[in-house]
């Protein structure tokens, strides 16, 4: 028995009285965020085929995208997660027990560089329409901080539930004050997407390689 990131893996078999583990129930709900995502690159990439009357590298890369967060990821998770609960596939038992702690990881820390992503792509639209940010971005971007906040950090020590809220809270507050515009928040929440997807996959390998 193996605990990786406060989730318990049995590698002598997932299932207890023919039930799936407690955990599985919490990660259903993590799959809102990549479903957000690519919903957000969809509008973001027809909104951008509107913008310049043509088709772009850029809005081809989005859809690919697009279709990525909203199926790819989606059909993987529940992939995965139906072989293991079921003892399929037993001779890839070993790939799939990795590729599913990946998942964890994605849903655990992802969750985090997802709200960039999506924070960013609505500002990029917003920069597009010219309009106010504060229903359009600020409003989703505090609302689902707090939602994988509570989600994921509910029972954690040192009260991290709520240092991630305060940074949710601070970052906003601080963006607004300044009043740094929607086509540089577009960017500044990518760069900040990315690092934290790097910092995800840094911390993958190094878990996996201790596990």
């Amino acid at each position: 028995m193996i605990d990786y990131c406060g989730k318990t893996f049995l590698y002598h078999g997932m299932l207890r009285g023919g039930k799936m583990e407690g955990y599985r129930y919490q990660q259903f709900a993590y799959l809102i965020m990549p479903l957000t995502v690519g919903i957000e690159l969809f509008l973001t990439a027809r909104t951008e085929r509107k913008k310049n009357g043509k088709e772009s590298a850029k809005t081809v890369v989005m859809d690919a995208f697009g279709y990525v967060f909203l199926g790819i990821i989606p059909a993987l998770f529940l992939f995965t997660i139906y072989n293991l609960e079921n003892h399929r596939l037993l001779p890839m038992t070993l790939v799939l027990h990795r590729l599913d702690r990946y998942c964890v990881m994605f849903f655990f820390l992802g969750s985090w560089w997802q709200v960039f992503l999506i924070t960013s792509l609505r500002a990029m639209r917003a920069a597009n329409r010219d309009a106010k940010i504060f229903l359009s971005v600020w409003v989703p971007y505090l609302a689902f901080g707090v939602f994988i906040s509570a989600l994921i950090l509910w029972a954690a020590p040192w009260n991290l539930m709520w240092v991630s809220v305060f940074w949710f809270v601070s970052t906003f507050c601080l963006f607004a004050a300044i009043g740094v515009p929607p086509a540089k928040l577009a960017k500044i929440f990518f760069v900040m997407a990315i690092l934290v997807l790097a910092a995800e996959n840094f911390f993958f390998i190094i878990f996996d390689a201790i596990v």
